[in-house]
């Protein structure tokens, strides 16, 4: 006899009933900043670079504090040949001035350089190109033109020239010179994501709102563009402070009393042979700054771009 239509099956599992909810594997949600701190934490070399970058400002703001004025101050009883102890853990150069407060004050003051030079590039940068990206046509034209033959141009050359005519051995000159030969970069990354963002939705529905232009821009644009302006301006500290450096090894830069890594190596290339150890002490220093910023630089961009997969 054929079995009846809706009956249990023999060894067949039965069917739960309709009021039973099946079990759902819950995924927590998260916001866009935890996400970028999670990317972030993923890139490890990045990590790492955050924790050099931040040893690095720590040690150059507090050094020279406890130091006073030991990174300048000249001493006829230490020379070169004093063995190093707790106060002078680097010795003493050929003036008997202290090494290491002098390199910490030179690492501050190259830091100080990259940071300074970097919120100029990038204010400047987007400014003009928030400008160029959101008002578009003859504006856009002529501003991106303006960058065309800046980019044209040898930056380098460029610096040197203004920190020549304007006077070398000035901090803020140099800063100045990096700052306004530098901010091409930011305006093109800035005037891409205006293009992209001024056809989006919020925009048209802020605009339909009545929203000014200026608030449409600072309020809600210029926020949704700042990820690849903090990864140009992250890179950008490590090219200051190397633009730096080779200013003042040419001798374009900070002259001495004045600390900088720049003329600590220019100072130390006499003693190459008989002291190789004062070239290395500003040369590793510059070296890590460079790397942790540029791997810094590299872990925000990724950690920014909300394309970038979460591994598990």
């Amino acid at each position: 006899m054929a079995r009846s239509e809706g009956l249990p099956v023999p060894g067949a599992p039965l069917a739960r009933p309709a009021t039973e909810i099946d079990e759902v594997d819950l995924v927590p949600v998260r916001t866009y900043w935890q996400l970028v701190r999670r990317r972030f934490l993923q890139h490890r070399m990045a990590a790492i670079a955050l924790v050099l970058m931040v040893v690095l400002i720590v040690s150059s703001i507090a050094f020279p504090l406890i130091g006073g004025d030991a990174w300048f101050k000249t001493s006829l009883t230490h020379g070169p040949k004093d063995p190093s102890s707790l106060t002078a853990p680097l010795g003493y150069d050929n003036l008997g001035i202290n090494i290491f407060f002098r390199l910490m004050r030179g690492l501050q003051t190259s830091l100080t350089i990259g940071f300074f030079a970097v919120l100029i590039i990038a204010g400047l940068g987007t400014t003009i190109g928030s400008i160029a990206g959101y008002v578009g046509g003859w504006v856009d034209n002529v501003l991106m033109r303006v960058v065309d033959i800046v980019l044209s141009l040898p930056t380098f050359f460029l610096v040197l020239m203004f920190v020549a005519f304007m006077g070398s051995g000035n901090v803020f000159v140099i800063i100045f010179a990096i700052g306004l030969t530098g901010w091409t970069t930011a305006a093109r990354l800035v005037r891409a994501e205006f293009l992209r963002l001024r056809e989006s939705d919020f925009v048209q529905a802020a605009k339909a709102l009545g929203a000014s232009d200026r608030r449409i821009v600072i309020r809600h644009m210029i926020p949704s563009a700042l990820a690849p302006v903090v990864v140009a301006s992250t890179l950008g500290i490590a090219d200051s402070v190397v633009t730096e450096a080779a200013l003042s090894f040419l001798g374009f830069g900070l002259r001495p009393p004045e600390a900088s890594l720049g003329n600590m190596l220019t100072n130390a290339q006499d003693y190459f042979y008989r002291q190789p150890l004062w070239i290395w002490y500003p040369g590793i220093t510059l070296i890590l700054l460079v790397l942790a910023a540029s791997f810094l630089g590299d872990g925000l961009r990724d950690a920014l771009d909300p394309r970038q997969r979460i591994e598990a």
